[in-house]
């Protein structure tokens, strides 16, 4: 396999994450890997799963599911630790692969072991942080302070930092499970310039501004001309506190009380520890459906189907595979974060606040008249650029060619 002159051709990509979650950090991964198997010889390494056959058959993608020691069970995340049996297979896997760069999605144990057997053979390596805004509601933040840590170091084997990195401990203490590990690696890669500034600042000096990617084609070819019926909006996510579906539900239902039937419709898609809330919320109420886990095909069907995608975090996403999803899909995106703008520049319709007042109002605004949804769908058609796939790998290949000049 041929490629640009000085760059990179073989590359394992590898992840602790499982596909069979369906996070945002597993999707975005799985697309990555699709869009460089376009021109690169690619070998995925993660979890076993029941996904990875789809991406092998149908991709060109060698994947290699490595068996987890357990699973964290409040995330669903699989338990492997960096062990010298693991390094040993992986060296010989990466030899036998003839692989020239290794990129992390990912900074626990499979991680760590990866980064150890590469550097062993000389091979660079680039990890990319889906999120270092690690946070959490639960009131375990004095137990996150010293159990984080240890956790860490022992799947990874790593000498945990300790820098101050969040006013609430626990939260500081999870953010540094991820710089310890990128301190190891030669290149960081960050998908949002926001994020990529709070490594900066955390202590990373060699970190790259690289938007994830779609590698499927949309299902919608033309933008919006009008809003026909009712104000048809989808979110699309994990149904949990830092994703914040309760207050979109609870705004939906009140700008229903208030416009009447038939003029807004929110389709909730996910599944989470607050699904249930949810559904007692909503109940049988019939302008909010709540649809569950679904599979990423039938997601970006929904997405193609709406004529707005809502996207209602605040602080804790880093570049999220909804803004990416929708914009590719010629559909706006009403978010609530200020500081996310790739691909929010022209298809993005700002909250002016994130609470639940606020967004009723927007939402009422909204369907008594579209204008700005048409708007945000035809601004799509520049913003979706970003998304790219072949903009993806030009610019990872750049980030491919300095880790390996770095590692020299």
């Amino acid at each position: 396999m041929t490629c640009a002159a000085g760059r990179p051709s073989r590359v394992a990509v590898v992840s602790d994450y499982s596909f069979d979650t369906l996070g945002g950090a597993e999707t975005a991964m799985f697309e990555q890997a699709r869009a460089l198997a376009a021109e690169l010889d690619v070998t995925v390494l993660a979890p076993r799963s029941s996904r990875m056959p789809e991406l092998a058959g149908e991709h060109q993608v060698r994947v290699v599911g490595v068996p987890a020691q357990g699973r964290l069970s409040v995330l669903g995340m699989p338990l492997l630790r960096n062990t010298p049996e693991l390094r040993t297979r992986l060296r010989r896997l990466l030899v036998r692969r003839e692989v020239e760069v290794v990129h992390l999605h990912s900074e626990f144990g499979l991680a760590a072991a990866a980064t150890a057997a590469a550097h062993d053979l000389g091979i660079p390596v680039v990890q990319t942080v889906h999120t270092f805004f690690w946070q959490t509601t639960w009131p375990v933040q004095q137990l996150l302070r010293w159990g984080a840590p240890a956790f860490h170091s022992l799947l990874t084997g790593l000498r945990p930092t300790r820098v101050r990195l969040d006013e609430r401990p626990g939260d500081s203490a999870m953010r540094n499970m991820t710089l310890t590990q990128a301190r190891t690696v030669e290149r960081v890669v960050s998908p949002s310039a926001h994020q990529a500034a709070a490594l900066r600042a955390a202590g990373l000096e060699r970190v790259d501004v690289v938007p994830n990617t779609l590698s499927v084609p949309a299902a919608v070819s033309e933008p919006l001309t009008c809003v026909d019926g009712p104000l048809r909006v989808v979110w699309v996510g994990r149904v949990v506190p830092e994703k914040r579906p309760l207050p979109l539900v609870r705004a939906a239902l009140a700008a229903v009380e208030q416009l009447g039937p038939g003029r807004l419709h929110l389709t909730l898609v996910g599944d989470g520890e607050q699904l249930a809330e949810a559904r007692a919320l909503v109940g049988d109420h019939p302008e909010v459906e709540l649809v569950g886990r679904t599979t990423h095909a039938r997601a970006l069907e929904l997405i193609a189907g709406a004529h707005l995608c809502a996207l209602t975090s605040v602080g804790w996403d880093n570049q999220p595979m909804t803004v990416v999803e929708a914009v590719s899909s010629l559909r706006g995106v009403l978010y609530c974060d200020p500081r996310l703008t790739e691909g929010l520049r022209s298809a993005g319709i700002l909250a002016d606040g994130a609470d639940e007042a606020a967004l009723t109002r927007l939402l009422v605004e909204l369907a008594d008249d579209p204008a700005r949804v048409v708007a945000a769908s035809r601004g799509a058609l520049t913003d979706r650029r970003e998304f790219a796939p072949d903009v993806f790998r030009h610019r990872i290949g750049d980030v491919y060619t300095a880790a390996a000049a770095s590692l020299r």
